[in-house]
């Protein structure tokens, strides 16, 4: 195996511009700041965090959705931004969240996969019939399914198509934004066992952002913690849920639902007021929801720096 990184990220940001009115001045939003990591080839990053932290942002800028404002990503050694759009396709490709508005409704199954192929532009008609068939036959689909419509399949199906549909043009990595969300908990236990059987089978590297802990500890071998745009802290998956460092992966930890009864909703100690990437507070940005936080914290912006657990961001792990 390469030692060169399937992904390759360094100090990626984005900032959106937001209008609140027709001549108001317009806010800038940072929605990822400096994010840097590698992803080995054949491994699972999971990225995880609240809803806004700038998962999805980061998995666009990766896929080529979305520019970034500074910062480069490289793909199996290659920079992003000097592959055009039909080399990017055959190195990586998305599965997303939601399989009812991610598949053509008006196309039947057998066109949707085969649709990266003929953008491609280069593959005879009889190499397309021939890998098709074999993308639904990997993931769990017959040939006459391929022949019905997205509205005459279950969700499960759907995202079996969506996964065929990754998988066709053989890419080396797959980013998965939360592919499992959607679905029904028994499919979602099928989906994910397909996904970690391609990888074994494929060799495939995996991307994968979720909110859901449960998930990302059972599929992932490294997971990096994201809170208002920042990387907080990184780690193997196993240490990470075993021994997390910053305050905020606690609380994510300690926000789990049980499934005893008469313990209600857990209290982790972070308040009502949710983050706003419009407002970033000086300082460390999670120091005015942090119970550990200290007077440095409201001013001092730490770095995610490695130490004997992974890499943290915060001053308490400095100290």
């Amino acid at each position: 195996m390469s030692d060169i990184p399937a992904i390759e990220v360094r100090g990626l940001r984005r900032v959106f511009d937001v209008r609140q009115g027709l001549f108001a001045k317009p806010r800038q939003v940072v929605a990822v700041d400096d994010v840097s990591f590698s992803v080995p080839a054949g491994s699972v990053l999971g990225i995880v965090g609240e809803s806004g932290c700038g998962k999805t942002t980061l998995a666009r800028m990766i896929l080529g959705l979305l520019p970034p404002s500074s910062g480069d990503v490289l793909i199996d050694g290659q920079r992003l931004g000097d592959l055009d759009r039909r080399a990017r396709a055959r190195l990586i490709q998305p599965v997303f969240q939601d399989p009812f508005s991610s598949l053509n409704p008006r196309r039947r199954v057998r066109d949707i996969v085969a649709m990266p192929l003929v953008a491609q532009g280069n593959i005879a008609g009889d190499e397309v019939k021939r890998r098709v068939g074999e993308a639904l036959e990997r993931v769990g689909l017959s040939a006459e399914q391929g022949s019905r419509y997205p509205s005459q399949l279950s969700g499960g199906q759907r995202q079996r198509v969506a996964i065929a549909r990754a998988l066709v043009l053989r890419p080396r990595i797959v980013v998965c934004d939360e592919p499992t969300s959607a679905l029904d908990v028994s499919v979602q236990a099928q989906i994910l066992n397909l996904l970690a059987e391609l990888r074994k089978d494929l060799g495939l590297t995996y991307l994968f952002i979720s909110h859901n802990l449960a998930v990302v500890e059972h599929v992932a071998s490294e997971v990096a913690v994201m809170y208002l745009g920042r990387i907080v802290e990184r780690n193997e998956s196993e240490a990470l849920f075993a021994h997390p460092q910053h305050p905020y992966t606690r609380a994510l930890l300690d926000s789990v639902l049980t499934p005893e009864p008469g313990l209600g909703v857990p209290d982790v100690g972070l308040g009502d007021t949710m983050p706003d990437p419009a407002n970033i507070p000086p300082g460390c940005r999670f120091h005015p929801r942090c119970p550990l936080a200290f007077e440095r914290c409201s001013h001092e912006t730490p770095k995610l720096t490695p130490n004997e657990a992974g890499f943290v961001e915060c001053l308490l792990a400095e100290e």
